[in-house]
């Protein structure tokens, strides 16, 4: 089954999680949070690291070469960049002899990598994060001192709109926002359906930020298509209930919810899920292609492991040939033989064949015979026995609005004054057996002539007994 590791590391919080991934769906296997020291304090800070890892990959054996590093958004420069089509062939060189433009460093002081966003006739639009080495020579400093050598290096937006794309479908012309809070800083990505629109990043006002927002998102021109709305997606460390209800306040509007996650098997408590966000989205990009394709790691250290595999592939590949031949040099005279000797046996032995097969039909005949007989024979409730014995258990109150039946159970869906008292009615018949619900009770209101009624909406399950009463 295949694994990924992430190790998130925020500027108060060590984030791991892990995913597995099987029969084409992703699942939150385990995460953990553990609160850390500012980067002010370094020893003790990158002891922290280097405690909490070991036990968590220790805790499920995982190994340590399926790791994905997410780091915060400030620690990077992110540019959205227009160039002109030609230099689609040599787009990392353009950047990097153009790079004076796009940050306040050296060439020789940053790792970049850029993903393509958008190809048009004669433009090409492009995504391109620049993070200087030291931060990165750092983060990997600290990581190989427990063993670990990651596979990708990203920012934590990438993270995050990866795992947005991944759980929610595209919708042409939709408007969308992304609000990450995480203080002292507020992330705002602008998306129009799937297509990545712009990307802000600024300082945190506990009390102010909903207005900033709004107007950024303003003056920012992505403008809904006819007869749909902007959705607002709010999450981090300070996506609580009560900044929803704020922002939703600020933008006069419902259409404000927590970031969806319906495509991931999520078991357990899910009240970190806001903290978690992004951090989910850096290994998920090691299970499935992701939309947005970042990664910091230093381009020498992804070479070196494509030059140890491909030789390696080649000359494991050469031994198997090599041996391939000789052993069929070696046996072909062999089976020459056996097979001339197995012609002749199967030549001999044909008709013994074709008599046992002739008996075999004739047992299978016979057997299907008796399993038909049998069937008829079985004490297979009646169907009107079970609609009587349904409709003197079920109380005045309650109704079905839909009836399964297989043969061994019934599935019921409909409505009660109270769904929990069914289950103490139905096992008190000596008709069924093993009743149970098979969906959250919830209640619903209905108009009546004599005024307005509450319901417990069921969905329960209810197995026959194996006799027939009195048999």
């Amino acid at each position: 089954m295949p694994a990924a590791i992430g190790i998130d590391l925020r500027p108060r919080h060590l984030i791991l999680t892990l995913l597995k991934r099987s029969f084409g769906r992703v699942r939150v296997v385990d995460y953990a949070i553990h609160p850390i020291a500012p980067e002010e304090d370094r020893e003790e800070r990158e002891a922290q690291v280097i405690g909490a890892i070991p036990p968590f990959l220790a805790r499920h054996s995982l190994r340590r070469d399926r790791i994905h590093v997410s780091l915060p958004r400030e620690k990077a420069i992110a540019r959205f960049i227009r160039l002109p089509a030609a230099t689609r062939e040599n787009l990392r060189k353009v950047l990097e002899y153009e790079l004076p433009k796009y940050t306040p460093f050296k060439a020789d002081e940053v790792y970049f990598d850029y993903h393509l966003l958008r190809e048009e006739k004669e433009w090409l639009t492009l995504f391109a994060a620049f993070v200087r080495r030291s931060e990165i020579e750092s983060s990997l400093s600290l990581l190989k001192k427990v063993g670990i050598r990651p596979i990708s290096i990203q920012i934590s937006t990438v993270s995050a709109l990866n795992h947005f794309f991944y759980n929610r479908p595209s919708s042409d012309g939709e408007a969308s926002v992304l609000l990450e809070l995480f203080p002292p800083f507020l992330e705002m990505n602008l998306l129009r359906g799937s297509e990545w629109e712009e990307s802000f990043h600024f300082h945190y006002h506990p009390d102010h930020w909903p207005a900033e927002v709004i107007r950024i998102w303003e003056r920012s021109g992505l403008r809904p298509a006819s007869g749909q709305s902007v959705r607002w997606f709010l999450f981090g460390e300070e996506g609580e209930e009560k900044n929803l209800t704020l922002l939703k306040e600020s933008a006069g509007q419902e259409n404000v919810f927590r970031p969806p996650i319906d495509r991931l098997k999520w078991k357990g408590d899910r009240r970190d899920l806001g903290l978690l966000y992004p951090s989910i989205g850096a290994p998920l990009s090691g299970l499935v292609k992701p939309r947005i394709e970042l990664n910091l790691l230093p381009e020498e250290l992804r070479e070196r492991r494509r030059k140890i595999g491909r030789p390696l592939l080649l000359i494991l590949l050469c031994l198997f040939g090599l041996f391939g031949v000789r052993q069929g040099m070696t046996l072909y005279s062999q089976q020459r033989e056996e097979l001339a000797s197995i012609s002749e046996e199967v030549r001999r032995r044909k008709p013994e064949v074709e008599a046992l097969e002739k008996i075999q039909k004739e047992k299978e005949a016979l057997a299907k015979e008796i399993s038909e007989l049998e069937k008829f024979q079985s004490e297979e409730v009646s169907k009107i026995d079970i609609l009587k014995e349904l409709t003197s258990l079920l109380p005045e109150t309650a109704w079905l609005w839909n009836l399964k039946y297989n043969g061994r159970e019934l599935e019921l869906s409909g409505y009660a004054d109270s769904a929990s008292d069914l289950i103490q009615i139905f096992d008190k018949s000596p008709l069924f057996e093993k009743v149970e619900f098979l969906a959250p009770v919830t209640k619903e209101r209905f108009m009546r002539p004599d005024g307005s009624q509450e319901k417990e909406r069921f969905r329960l399950r209810v197995r026959l007994e194996a006799r027939r009463p009195g048999s």
